[in-house]
């Protein structure tokens, strides 16, 4: 048995290095999207439009997820919202044209993962080893002062852009769950075992029990079924 989950945890690691940042350039680019010269990717995959302008600093100018792929091409939809909550940073009025860089995977790195117990949360460390985690004790305190302890999918999103986060893995039924942290579509799901299956809600960590606010007369002050909460917010049926 220690053998198998030796083995299994090697497969793992093995499988889990992909989805690295690469730079490509737009391609029939229109005011809504534009086609990249990348195959294979999975829809909801993310990153960000970079301007490409001589003599002129690089300005970011949207953000852009991946609404199809084929073997050699990948189509790509913009979102304008706010890139960055620093204030500091320039503002453009610029819009996406042929020839401008597409970072795919951009922020990938950094990530945050939402855990049943902490021998879901390190076996998942260790499996990402090479990624930079914010831990998830920040988005409890978050969710704390928020009175909320039923996160739901826009806060998830609202605190990953806050903190320049590219992923969320969000562990449920000892699958790995790795979401894209702009579009919370899931990109890919990867098997992993472990021992323990005892669950906290909203998730494991260190920050005490989260209430709602006494003036919330209809928020949840429960999760209830850690796999199946988290399985329904991200849109995956029982038995998968």
């Amino acid at each position: 048995m220690k053998i198998l989950q030796i083995l299994l945890l090697w497969a793992v690691c093995t499988y889990a290095g992909t989805f690295s940042e690469q730079i490509t350039q737009l391609k029939s680019a229109t005011k809504i999207g534009a086609t990249i010269p990348i195959g294979n990717l999975q829809n909801g995959q993310s990153g960000i439009v970079v301007s490409n302008k001589t003599n002129e600093k690089s300005v970011i100018i949207c953000y852009a997820t991946v609404i199809s792929s084929n073997e050699k091409e990948s189509n790509i939809s913009f979102q304008f919202q706010d890139i960055l909550e620093q204030d500091a940073l320039p503002k453009t009025n610029l819009l996406p044209k042929n020839g401008d860089n597409f970072v795919l995977n951009h922020l990938y790195k950094n990530s945050m993962i939402i855990a049943p117990n902490f021998q879901a949360l390190d076996n998942t460390k260790k499996i990402y080893e090479n990624l930079n985690f914010l831990s998830s004790d920040f988005f409890a305190a978050y969710l704390k002062i928020n009175n909320n302890p039923t996160p739901q999918k826009k806060d998830i999103i609202e605190f990953a852009h806050k903190n320049d986060l590219g992923r969320i893995f969000i562990i449920t039924d000892k699958n790995i769950n790795t979401v894209d942290a702009l579009s919370f579509k899931v990109i890919e799901t990867t098997p992993f075992n472990f021992d323990d299956n005892t669950t906290n809600a909203p998730f494991y960590g260190n920050i005490d029990e989260i209430k709602t606010s006494t003036f919330d007369f209809f928020g949840a002050s429960n999760i209830g079924d850690y796999n199946k909460y988290y399985k329904k917010l991200l849109g995956i049926k029982d038995g998968k």
